[in-house]
């Protein structure tokens, strides 16, 4: 969609020759520009003879396999949308007391 949208989308961090870890998250944009994300869950993905198999795996184990780094979105994707929310309710709340 060309003003609004969601999905999911995912980050992978390789992490070995045959094994990665994904993280998997919900997004709403608006105007591709301003976006929010939510619902962070990570996967290990392991490389087999028949493609990549994956299992969930928690957060803590996650950063273990990262090296204490964390896989996350930019606070730019994470937060953006807030920023004309604020300003949409900085008008109302002027016109409102004017």
């Amino acid at each position: 969609m060309l003003f609004w949208g969601w999905g999911g989308k995912s980050i992978n961090r390789q992490v070995s020759p045959n094994q990665a870890v994904v993280l998997m998250y919900r997004y709403l944009h608006l105007m591709f520009l301003f976006t929010t994300t939510w619902g962070y869950r990570y996967a290990l993905a392991t490389a087999t003879e028949q493609g990549w198999a994956t299992r969930p795996i928690s957060d803590a184990e996650a950063r273990g396999l990262l090296g204490g780094e964390e896989l996350r979105p930019s606070p730019w994707k994470r937060f953006s949308i807030f920023l004309p929310l604020g300003v949409l309710l900085l008008v109302v709340v002027v016109a409102v007391l004017r």
